[in-house]
């Protein structure tokens, strides 16, 4: 046991004396300045200054490392992106403020309209409530849901009957703007056919209705007295000789060909007022106003045949001659009386 002791003993000892011959441990330390003794020996002393010419030496060789210019532009760039943002909110913002007021002008807009249309169909209700008593629509004060209901459908029927209105209205709109254009044809057709302006009663006063209308008068008038004087006697005569022809009497025979030629002189000179070739002059338009009134052609109004001089009139009478037919009951050709030579 005391040996164990004495072993321990002289262990320890041993081991303070080899830390107490171990050289006192020197730390690296950074000052500002130097005494004259770290001065000589300075072995673990360095200073400041060094220290940071030496990290500001490490730091330039270092890859991606350069001057402090590239911070400041990332600085500026980055002002400039804080700028523009704030730009692009104020738009943002602007644009957003537009468009609240427009929505909301609208929504006043037809605020005001719905209450005037309200305030109009009030009025009409409260009118029509005044001319039907009785049907418990009350306006001032609180409505009567049925009359209401009552009223609601007779207008509905008078829209729709007014509708209904609105349409037979547009159709008749449409028919007579056709026939209007009908009419306008019809009028130009009769313009380029008729001479208008020969005709008996044509004045540049009248609606170009009444000249039509006058215009058609004359030609019902020429026809009925053609009918009359003309065809219908010719028509009688041949009736009465259908049965046997060949003995027709020879009055009646000249009296056939007396009306066939009277007739033809007749349209010849009506063709007149038809024919752009054919010049109108003379008494023409007197003598067709006067078959208006049923009248016989007036010998006053004929220029007398001249045998001396040759015309197409006196060609004609030569003919007639010829067929020893010596009157007609229309004899006007060319102004002239066939009848008087």
């Amino acid at each position: 046991m005391n040996y164990k002791l004495i072993i321990s003993l002289l262990f320890c000892f041993v081991t303070g004396y080899l830390f107490a011959q171990q050289p006192e441990a020197k730390y690296i330390r950074v000052a500002d300045t130097l005494t004259a003794q770290e001065k000589v020996n300075r072995n673990t002393v360095i200073l400041k200054s060094e220290l940071d010419s030496m990290v500001q030496l490490h730091i330039s060789k270092l890859p991606g490392t350069g001057p402090q210019e590239p911070v400041l532009k990332a600085e500026n760039r980055l002002s400039e992106y804080l700028l523009w943002t704030a730009i692009a909110l104020l738009l943002c913002i602007t644009v957003l403020l537009y468009i609240l007021f427009k929505n909301q002008k609208q929504f006043h807009e037809t605020v005001f309209s719905l209450n005037r249309k309200i305030h109009q169909l009030e009025l009409a209700a409260f009118s029509a409530n005044a001319l039907e008593p009785g049907t418990g629509i009350k306006l001032k004060g609180k409505t009567s849901l049925p009359g209401l209901e009552k009223k609601i459908q007779s207008l509905s029927a008078q829209l729709d009957k007014a509708t209904k209105d609105n349409q037979e209205l547009e159709r008749l709109v449409n028919e007579y703007t056709i026939s209007k254009q009908d009419f306008e044809l019809v009028k130009q057709q009769i313009m380029d056919v008729y001479k208008v302006r020969n005709y008996p009663g044509f004045n540049k006063e009248k609606s170009e209705t009444e000249i039509v209308k006058s215009l058609l008068d004359t030609e019902r008038a020429v026809a009925l007295y053609a009918y009359e004087h003309f065809l219908k006697p010719l028509l009688a005569i041949a009736d009465a000789n259908k049965n046997n022809p060949a003995k027709i009497d020879p009055e009646e025979r000249e009296q056939m060909l007396n009306l066939l030629i009277s007739l033809s002189l007749l349209y010849c000179e009506y063709l007149y007022l038809r024919i752009n070739d054919l010049s109108v002059g003379g008494k023409i338009v007197q003598r067709i106003g006067s078959l208006r009134n049923g009248n016989d052609i007036d010998p006053s109004l004929l220029k007398e045949l001249n045998i001396e001089h040759g015309s197409r009139a006196l060609v004609l009478r030569m003919v007639l001659d010829k067929t020893h037919i010596q009157n007609l009951t229309y004899p006007v050709f060319d102004e002239t009386n066939l009848n008087l030579s």
